[in-house]
């Protein structure tokens, strides 16, 4: 069955260009191998589809009934291919990428210009959400691409480091003032603090790095907010300690909104603690040039060694 379709396609094809050689010349093919087609389909048929006129071949009306129903369909669905095999060529249609907003404000919207300029036919589809919702989402094919804070466990999902978040905390003036500024791990464990999710993220690796892993962690969470920014201007509010990025405190450091936490402790790193950022996708997703360029793209930030 699989010959006959060549076949057709062969015929259809030498319907278009007029002569064996043309028509061998456009399938890639001799023109001795389009003559053996054609005389195998005619076998098939049981009816000869071409007929000598002089030197030329011509259609007989077999031949021609046969092409007029192949005309039908053959173009649609060669259109069809065509537009598969597109998808792998051309970087042309839409990519969703999920992540977080402040790193994407902070570490991806001065990149994007580049990425646009350099692929006219792109377009992204950027949705800010939680590590935990991108991950999930990445699994079930709403986002093609994602940026992760912390390694999901998806044995289904390909990641790879792309950035470094530095932590620091901070507390408003006013804050400190009523409540002192806290120096050793039990100062510090006697305070209230802002956090992220129920897992202390960006407070938990802050903490260790600052005071081991021995000293228990802080008690007084008044308050959890899967924001980075609400975070923050809880923290300007005078609400309590945050541990958050250096990147997205530096505006309100600058401005004295919020000041720096230095614990006076013999652990204290030298570099402030840190998290990786990781580029998620599933293992299972079609490489499509536009996939891969986005991808390809993000990636290229982390081997020129552009970190945030």
């Amino acid at each position: 069955m699989l010959g006959n379709r060549e076949a057709l396609w062969t015929l259809w094809e030498v319907s278009r260009a007029g002569t064996h050689a043309a028509a061998a010349a456009r399938l890639g093919i001799t023109a001795s191998a389009v003559g053996q087609q054609l005389k195998a389909l005619e076998r098939h048929a049981g009816v000869a589809l071409f007929e000598r006129v002089g030197r030329r071949a011509r259609l007989t009306p077999a031949g021609a009934a046969l092409v007029a129903r192949l005309g039908e369909h053959l173009p649609a669905l060669d259109a069809a291919v065509e537009e598969a095999s597109e998808t792998h060529r051309v970087v042309r249609g839409e990519v969703a990428l999920g992540g977080p907003w402040p790193f994407f404000r902070y570490w991806l919207r001065p990149r994007l210009p580049s990425l646009l300029a350099a692929h006219p036919e792109l377009r992204l589809d950027v949705r800010f959400d939680v590590p935990s919702r991108v991950a999930r989402r990445l699994l079930d094919g709403e986002l093609d691409l994602g940026i992760v804070g912390l390694l999901p466990e998806a044995p289904g999902l390909e990641l790879h480091p792309v950035a470094q978040e530095q932590f620091v905390a901070v507390a408003s003036p006013g804050y400190l003032k009523r409540w002192g500024t806290p120096r050793s791990a039990r100062d510090f464990a006697a305070h209230r603090f802002v956090a992220f999710d129920s897992d202390l993220a960006m407070l938990l690796p802050w903490w260790r790095a600052a005071f081991g892993a021995k000293e228990p962690l802080p008690k007084q969470v008044v308050c959890r907010i899967a924001n980075l920014d609400e975070m923050l201007a809880l923290a300007e509010a005078g609400v309590g300690l945050a541990v958050l990025p250096d990147y997205l405190v530096q505006p309100a450091l600058r401005e004295g909104r919020v000041l720096e936490l230095t614990p006076d402790a013999p652990r204290r790193a030298a570099r402030r603690p840190s998290g990786t950022l990781w580029v998620a996708w599933r293992k299972a997703a079609a490489p499509t040039a536009r996939f891969l360029a986005v991808r390809d793209w993000l990636l290229a930030k982390d081997r020129r060694g552009q970190r945030a």
